[in-house]
């Protein structure tokens, strides 16, 4: 690992362990409710699911116009080059590298750009967390003791929900899946242990 990405992992993981002792010491918040029904988590991630579809689309059309001509001059170099009998593995390897790099750098400003887009749709309302609190988290939220609490977990559910859509509508359409293959799995067990 590079040692930027060192310092930047140390510093995320001491601003971790100082969020976790000030949150020993001083806020002691209560556990919130969530109700999860197997029947309804597609229902319910549904937003999510389209509006990371959306996104996903939406980076598609933002980025491709200046990504592209960069790529297919890459491209049309590494073609030439892999066609090119006197050249030699470094200048293939040049040429791949070159092309590699120019993709990777081009998939940080997609993912950049589909990070903004998941965060407006967050903000908006579109969330991954919010919809599973059952009545007696919301009720607790609604008094003013608890108004700390409730702003955190907002934060922190804008936060999840962009990551989420950012990763896609297949990286949510795949976490609905193991989740609801894995409460129909259950309930068939359930199901056939009373039933043999």
């Amino acid at each position: 690992m590079e040692p930027e990405k060192n310092t930047l992992l140390l510093v995320c993981i001491g601003i971790s362990i100082l969020g976790l002792i000030l949150f020993a010491n001083f806020a002691m918040w209560f556990g919130l409710g969530i109700s999860v029904n197997p029947q309804t988590v597609a229902n319910i991630l549904a937003p999510l699911l389209l509006a990371s579809g959306f996104i996903e689309r939406a980076v598609e059309v933002v980025i491709t116009p200046w990504r592209n001509p960069g790529y297919n001059k890459l491209q049309a170099v590494l073609t030439t080059v892999n066609a090119n009998a006197a050249a030699t593995a470094d200048e293939k390897k040049k040429a791949n590298d070159d092309l590699n790099a120019y993709v990777g750098k081009t998939t940080q400003y997609a993912f950049t750009a589909a990070v903004m887009f998941g965060l407006v749709a967050a903000m908006v309302g579109v969330r991954a967390l919010w919809p599973f609190l059952n009545q007696n988290a919301i009720s607790y939220f609604a008094s003013p003791a608890a108004s700390a609490q409730k702003n955190t977990f907002i934060v922190f559910d804008v936060v999840l929900s962009a990551a989420l859509m950012a990763g896609g509508a297949n990286g949510i359409h795949s976490v609905v899946t193991a989740f609801t293959s894995f409460f129909d799995a259950n309930a068939q067990k359930s199901q056939n242990s009373v039933n043999p």
